[in-house]
């Protein structure tokens, strides 16, 4: 195998990314897009989206995101 995978098993975690800041953003709730507001410029910005719940954010997907103004789960 490469160093790559080797570090990997190594390490026992993910090549890249961050796992604290996945954990505090998995807390808030999916959502489903009612519309989008914005479409994004580029490939490295997201669109601008309005969810069913009735705020307004960036979403990555194209069904559903995370509503970061919707309260989010204790615990985690």
């Amino acid at each position: 195998m490469g160093w790559i995978s080797d570090r990997h098993m190594k390490s026992g975690g993910s090549i890249g990314g961050n796992p604290a800041k996945c954990r505090r953003t998995n807390r808030y709730p999916l959502r489903k897009i009612a519309g989008v507001i914005r479409h994004s410029g580029n490939i490295f910005e997201p669109n601008r989206v309005e969810f069913d719940c009735g705020h307004e954010g960036f979403a990555w997907g194209i069904y559903r995101g995370r509503c970061k103004k919707c309260p989010p789960r204790e615990g985690t």
